[in-house]
């Protein structure tokens, strides 16, 4: 069961959840199906508190760069998760607030993170530009919405392209309609050497965005511990 178009229809949603109602976890259907194990989840909550109805697609939502700040502190504060902030702030994709705290962390501006409108029909491309694609939305945890943006391809194309990857690897993304402009497939030693440097700088950076999480969190929690050990001198001085 895929997707259809560039999201997961009603049909794809209720499929996912009577998997889980039949007791088959949200771990294994990622594993089988690729689909995030917190956005099925998502799902069948949404579905146990609003039915059917919930799970329909909702108008595209715009977000100020003061609710984004506000979100991405309370998850780098700690005590809470994307599901939850989610939740709480009636955000319909925790991978919209990891996109937050992604650019936040990277040092980059909150205000630019707006959605923007996806490519329908996508862009021309070669194969070793597919391949690079493909690896990079694997080297970031099946991220393709961030692969969209990123390339400046469309989401049908990304998931295509990952798709038929993981299936047949690099061979497979050559274009069969044109056998002798892509040379049948077959990639040089050096356009191979250059594809996986791509690869390990994706994931290198991946890597290192969660680094910078997680030493955000950290200084967080060493000003949080300070303030708290400061108001505590200060109640034990005015004491004496």
């Amino acid at each position: 069961m895929g997707r259809k178009g560039t999201r997961y229809s009603e049909e794809d949603k209720l499929f996912y959840i009577k998997l889980v109602q039949d007791e088959m976890s949200a771990n294994a259907i990622e594993r089988e199906y690729g689909v995030k194990r917190d956005q099925v989840l998502q799902w069948v909550e949404r579905f146990n508190t609003g039915g059917v109805d919930s799970l329909r697609r909702r108008p595209q939502r715009t977000y100020t760069p003061e609710l984004m700040l506000e979100v991405v502190q309370a998850y780098l504060a700690g005590g809470t998760s994307y599901p939850q902030l989610a939740r709480q702030y009636n955000i319909p994709n925790n991978s919209v607030i990891f996109q937050w705290v992604k650019r936040y962390t990277s040092g980059k501006s909150l205000k630019t993170t707006r959605r923007t409108t996806r490519m329908k029909n996508g862009r021309k491309t070669e194969q070793v530009e597919r391949i690079e694609i493909a690896q990079w939305v694997i080297a970031n945890e099946m991220d393709y919405v961030g692969a969209t943006t990123h390339f400046n391809v469309s989401y049908g194309q990304v998931y295509a392209w990952v798709k038929k990857f993981k299936q047949g690897g690099p061979d497979a993304l050559a274009d069969r309609r044109g056998k002798a402009k892509e040379a049948n497939g077959q990639l040089t030693e050096m356009e191979l050497k250059d594809l996986e440097i791509r690869r390990l700088k994706a994931r290198l950076a991946h890597v290192s965005t969660e680094v910078a999480v997680l030493k955000k969190l950290q200084e967080f929690e060493r000003m949080d511990a300070q303030q708290k050990k400061n108001i505590s001198q200060f109640k034990h001085s005015r004491k004496k």
